[in-house]
């Protein structure tokens, strides 16, 4: 039986020497150029400890959501250079992607497709998309580079990789609007995935400590200590993931992550109340006015536009309110059927793009 190292490398199209079942979950993802096809999907492994933030060992998969596997935007787009393994996942790292927000459910693979061309463009000449996973404004989730439903795979950034992460993007400009319900409710989902797959404390203020691989705001070799779910500006000299997304970020993603994942190990469901989850009235301390990777060049198509329309009102939010600032987002209705599920189509996520297999 393949290492969960050996099976990743596989999918990568690194050359495994003995064959074995491949770890991808959906079978729609295979037939790219650089992977054989698999015999059969099997399920991710189970964190090897219950980090803080869960209330017990669970396997990693009773947390995945719907994720629509590269295929479906990426076609036969190819992995133009080596992508290689992360075999050190500490923190997760939140992104947008400073395009446009008004887009349909029918052109978010149109949008990856466009992220695709710049980023493995002469501009950033990366191999692939820089992020492991997207996050659509109307909760649909997909894979970006490739291999990272089988497992950790590194990325890339404006201003420099510091390593150690895995790095989810909100397909939007969130300095110019807010993040739709159904799109943090995804987000939040599948950052508890993530966080349990590779045994991360979420409990909100939690913190790691590492060597930097070298960014433009932590130089290699310096020491950083990082909060568990971090954005992009907190890595890199950039305004990523924009304003009103990164207001979510300390206290909001963690603690919703951190009781979707205590939920999930004891099994146990809660009543739910609909409120409003009202748009950042206060913007984080300020920071340097670039953008990252995730800024499309001037003229794009794909330019920033007009804030889409509000979140749909079938998506209901509880808002908890707790001493010292803990006003967090603890549970997105929707979350525990879409775990219940899974497997079918998620509703207003886009078809495959027409190249697709």
């Amino acid at each position: 039986m393949l290492s969960r190292r050996q099976a990743l490398a596989r999918v990568l199209g690194l050359g495994v020497a003995t064959a074995a079942p491949s770890l991808l979950r959906t079978s729609a993802a295979t037939g790219r150029p650089h992977q054989a096809p698999p015999p059969s999907p099997a399920p991710l492994p189970a964190a090897t400890s219950a980090p803080a933030g869960s209330a017990a060992v669970m396997p990693a998969d009773a947390l995945q959501p719907v994720i629509r596997p590269r295929a479906d935007w990426a076609g036969e787009r190819p992995v133009r250079g080596e992508l290689v393994p992360e075999d050190d996942v500490r923190f997760l790292l939140v992104h947008h992607t400073a395009s446009t927000n008004d887009y349909g459910p029918d052109q978010v693979a149109e949008q990856i497709q466009g992220f695709y061309a710049f980023h493995t463009g002469p501009e950033k000449g990366w191999p692939d998309v820089a992020y492991n996973f997207f996050v659509d404004r109307y909760g649909g989730i997909w894979e970006g580079r490739q291999g990272s439903l089988a497992g950790p795979v590194r990325g890339d950034a404006t201003g420099g990789s510091q390593g150690f992460a895995q790095l989810c993007s909100l397909i939007g400009n969130f300095q110019e609007g807010p993040v739709t319900a159904e799109q943090q409710a995804s987000l939040t989902q599948l950052l508890a995935w993530l966080a349990e797959r590779h045994g991360i404390d979420t409990t909100p203020g939690a913190t790691i400590t590492f060597v930097s691989r070298g960014s433009n705001k932590w130089p290699a070799g310096q020491q950083v200590t990082a909060h568990t779910i971090a954005g992009h500006r907190d890595m890199s000299l950039t305004s990523c993931p924009g304003d009103q997304a990164y207001a979510l970020v300390p206290e909001t993603l963690p603690a919703g992550a951190t009781m979707l994942r205590a939920e999930a190990a004891a099994g146990t469901s809660t009543t739910t109340t609909t409120v409003t989850v009202p748009p950042a009235t206060t913007a984080p301390a300020a920071a340097p006015a670039t953008l990252g990777a995730d800024t499309l060049p001037a003229g794009s198509d794909l330019a920033a536009g007009p804030a889409g329309p509000p979140a749909d009102d079938n998506l209901s939010t509880i808002l908890l309110v707790g001493g010292a600032g803990a006003g967090v987002l603890a549970v997105l209705a929707g979350i525990r059927g879409r775990l219940r599920r899974r497997g079918g189509d998620h509703p207003g996520v886009p078809p495959a793009s027409p190249d697709g297999p």
